[in-house]
């Protein structure tokens, strides 16, 4: 951290697991490593977590000094019945931010299989010619960048050149209609619905795979425009608050003999249930973690390799 202090915090930065990103075996491998707990030492100060409840907790320690210059003093016991429901609290806002973190990736891992599934099933359709499947696959993925793009909030225009290279003369359509990934979409549903297939088991798997990929999307927008009880989160916060700022008055009456350890022992317990918090509010919004851009990426490439 002296002589090559930048090149180290770069580093620290990049070797920190993240969900943001698609997972490879070396990915694992550094996950699991005998030499984790250092590394997790060392990437502590560049922490996104750390830096997003550090104000709130210098705050406390700064608290915590004034309390015991005015030697403020409640019951310490009173603090243990307050501590069971806000640890309830915060247990259950967690578990549901984590399981929208879980049903948006599934969601997306479900759109990869039903655009495969379609891809597959017109590449093994001998009466479909090229032409029609190359249309039907660009449809696809332009379907997959479009749902990306309001995954991400991407701006309008940014979608501009990839559905001007797949859907020529026709991106203007989708970029403009109100939900460009349906807009997408229902050109792949019209350029399949009377194609010459195989049996009508082969038609009913593809329409109702194209109907899968509209609930599909129907549910990321539900993810997107519905987040968890505004109230709720409200309140348990300003419960934890009163608690983190009675905290060091009880550890005064408890006989916490100086201001520096009673600053600390608050800091580190300010942190550990800030930082509970903070979990849940950066991955309440899944997409704005996950790695979309990849996503759609991998689509692409697997909708790429049935008719290539």
């Amino acid at each position: 951290f002296t002589k090559n202090g930048p090149a180290r915090m770069r580093m620290t930065r990049e070797q920190e697991a993240t969900h943001a990103k698609l997972w490879n075996q070396q990915d694992w491998e550094q996950h699991t490593r005998r030499d984790r707990w250092l590394q997790v030492l060392l990437t502590w100060p560049w922490s996104k977590l750390a830096r997003g409840v550090a104000p709130t907790v210098a705050l406390l320690m700064g608290w915590s000094v004034v309390v015991f210059q005015q030697k403020l003093k409640i019951t310490a016991n009173g603090l243990g019945f307050l501590a069971s429901p806000i640890g309830l609290l915060l247990a259950f806002r967690v578990n549901s931010c984590v399981s929208r973190f879980h049903a948006a990736r599934e969601t997306w891992g479900k759109m990869i299989f039903h655009a495969r599934d379609v891809a597959s099933t017109l590449s093994a359709s001998p009466d479909v010619d090229d032409a029609t499947r190359a249309y039907a696959c660009r449809c696809l993925v332009a379907f997959a960048w479009c749902a990306k793009a309001a995954a991400a909030y991407d701006a309008p225009e940014a979608l501009k050149p990839v559905l001007d290279a797949l859907l020529p003369g026709e991106s203007d359509d989708v970029l403009h209609a109100r939900k460009p990934a349906l807009a997408a979409l229902a050109k792949l549903r019209k350029a399949t619905m009377s194609l010459p297939y195989a049996g009508s088991h082969v038609a009913k798997g593809i329409h109702c795979s194209i109907s899968d990929l509209n609930l599909l999307y129907g549910g990321m927008e539900r993810t997107l425009t519905t987040p968890l009880a505004p109230m709720y989160m409200r309140h348990y916060q300003r419960g934890l608050l009163v608690w983190l700022f009675l905290l060091p008055c009880g550890l005064v009456g408890a006989g916490c003999t100086t201001a520096p350890k009673l600053a600390l022992i608050v800091a580190s317990v300010a942190y550990l249930m800030l930082g509970i918090d903070e979990i849940g509010i950066q991955i309440e919004n899944p997409y704005a973690v996950m790695p979309v851009h990849s996503l759609a990426e991998g689509l692409t490439r697997d909708v790429a390799a049935e008719i290539l």
